[in-house]
């Protein structure tokens, strides 16, 4: 998604914004369409996903958030679970509250929390940023400790998420956090690829046909650390993995824990995000342009998070450059899928 703002302070605003608007469609399509395949859903019964997108502070973070909310509900819609996605801009702590009770007593087999937006430490509690009162890590623990599923996944997609560890590791749960502390507190990146190892043959590390938990985290995680290196910066994210009530996956600890590869073990590598498309394009080019898009609109998030320390009209600038490339990027990958 793009803000109006930046596309009428472009220099060729017009061009951009009605380019745009077909290659969106296209990137829908193609990226969370029928080709993206998932669990059936007789294979996952009683799978329940809250989804909770929180305030963004400004547009282009708001504008990543959403995006990443749309996906991740696309992603359980296919897995065949019951979604539930409430955008905290619009809802308040009561009302998520609300829903965390009527989902407690289950009964269920599996439960799926999305964080996705700004959380704090204030020095006492974690707090994700919603309208009105914030939720806390107290919250949080409410729900995870009384809901009846025989399985909990949490994946906080937040900044200072890391403080979380403590409080809502427990048995029988998988806790994914964007930060490993409160102490990184840039908006993380984690996320947009965790969305895309759900569809990335790359991430199905063990080439068992689906997408786990395990393999996502791994995917995510290494992609993070190679987009930071490329772009000659100094990571300020860095995820972790907590499950089984305290076993942590944490960056350069990997030779302390066997089977990652096989999964053998671990309660994330029996938890499936997604099965990896069998035939996203119908083209090697169109693969590879596939590859590039997904460069392009990861550029344009990051940007989008940096806004605050760069210039308004450098900005500009370089989102219009994006924008106009990831336009006739979709263009040709349109043309390439429309040939008989």
């Amino acid at each position: 998604m793009v803000s109006s703002e930046g596309i009428t302070r472009g220099r060729r605003g017009g061009r951009v914004a009605s380019a745009l608007l077909g290659s969106l469609a296209v990137a829908a399509a193609l990226s969370f369409g029928p080709a993206l395949g998932a669990q059936p859903a007789d294979e996952s019964p009683g799978v329940v996903c809250v989804i909770v997108s929180g305030l963004g502070g400004m547009p282009e973070y708001e504008e990543n958030f959403l995006s990443w909310a749309e996906k991740t509900e696309q992603l359980c819609t296919r897995l065949g679970a019951t979604v539930y996605r409430r955008d905290a801009r619009q809802v308040e702590r009561e009302a998520i509250l609300s829903l965390f009770s009527e989902l407690s007593p289950g009964p269920m087999y599996e439960m799926w929390l999305f964080l996705i937006g700004h959380g704090n430490f204030d020095g006492e509690r974690f707090k994700f940023n919603i309208k009105g009162p914030d939720l806390t890590d107290a919250d949080l623990s409410d729900f995870l400790g009384a809901v009846r599923a025989e399985r909990v996944n949490l994946v906080a997609a937040t900044s200072a998420s890391g403080a979380l560890l403590t409080t809502l590791e427990g048995e029988g749960r998988v806790v994914v956090t964007a930060t490993r502390n409160q102490h990184e507190r840039q908006p993380p990146l984690f996320f947009s690829f965790f969305v895309e190892a759900a569809g990335s043959p790359e991430a199905d590390s063990n080439k068992d046909g689906r997408v786990s938990l395990l393999e996502a985290f791994l995917f995510s995680r290494q992609q993070v650390a190679e987009w930071y290196e490329k772009q000659g910066r100094i990571q300020t994210e860095h995820a972790v993995l907590s499950e089984r009530g305290g076993r942590r996956l944490e960056a350069g600890k990997e030779e302390e824990e066997p089977n990652l590869t096989s999964g053998a073990g671990w309660l994330s590598a029996a938890a499936f995000i997604s099965r990896p498309p069998e035939r996203a394009y119908r083209t090697l080019e169109a693969q590879e342009l596939g590859r590039q898009r997904t460069r392009l609109e990861r550029a344009i998030e990051d940007l989008k998070f940096r806004k605050g320390e760069m210039q308004q009209q450098d900005y500009f600038q370089q989102l219009e450059k994006l924008l106009v490339q990831l336009a006739e990027t979709n263009e040709q990958i349109e043309r390439l899928e429309q040939q008989p």
